[in-house]
């Protein structure tokens, strides 16, 4: 019998009215995308989003940190990215 370890659940908390624009990406998505070559989204390990309507980027990255103390989030300029530490 072979055992199979499932990756670790990946669950970032969010905000009311924020909009995910990007988890788990295929190959050819991330290629697409111009997304590094061993991204976190490949293995379903990444989020990005955006803000509510009204809400700054920095504010809303801000939020997201204190949300999710064990991710790294980064502000992308015209979105959010969060993946493992």
């Amino acid at each position: 019998v072979v055992s199979v370890m499932a990756p670790a659940a990946f669950a970032p908390k969010g905000i009311p009215g924020e909009r995910v624009t990007s988890t788990l990406r295929s190959p050819a998505k991330n290629a697409a995308v111009n997304g590094k070559p061993n991204s976190y989204h490949l293995k379903g390990l990444a989020r990005d989003s955006v803000p509510p309507p009204g809400m700054s980027m920095s504010a809303y990255v801000t939020q997201l940190r204190r949300l999710n103390p064990g991710l790294d989030v980064i502000n992308e300029g015209d979105h959010a990215h969060m993946e493992p530490k």
